[in-house]
């Protein structure tokens, strides 16, 4: 049984902006570790917990960014 073609290239279109906002998030989450750890003087469970915080909302944010992007550049619009 084959796919249909608008499925796959919507699972195409899912996973790669799947893959940028939780690609996207990680570094965002990083970067607010090491920024912690230059500056310094903060409690390890609040570098971790402000971690995870960016985290979740640099996903929320960049989520549908991605999604509407990727869908219309495989529409071919600009």
């Amino acid at each position: 049984m084959s796919v249909p073609v608008k499925a796959a290239t919507d699972k195409r279109v899912l996973s790669r902006s799947a893959l940028w906002y939780t690609g996207t998030s990680l570094a965002i989450a990083g970067l607010f570790v090491f920024l912690t750890q230059v500056v310094g003087g903060y409690p390890k469970a609040a570098m971790i917990g402000g971690a995870i915080w960016s985290f979740v909302l640099t996903m929320i944010v960049t989520m549908p960014l991605y999604g509407s992007y990727f869908r219309r550049k495989r529409r071919g619009v600009s």
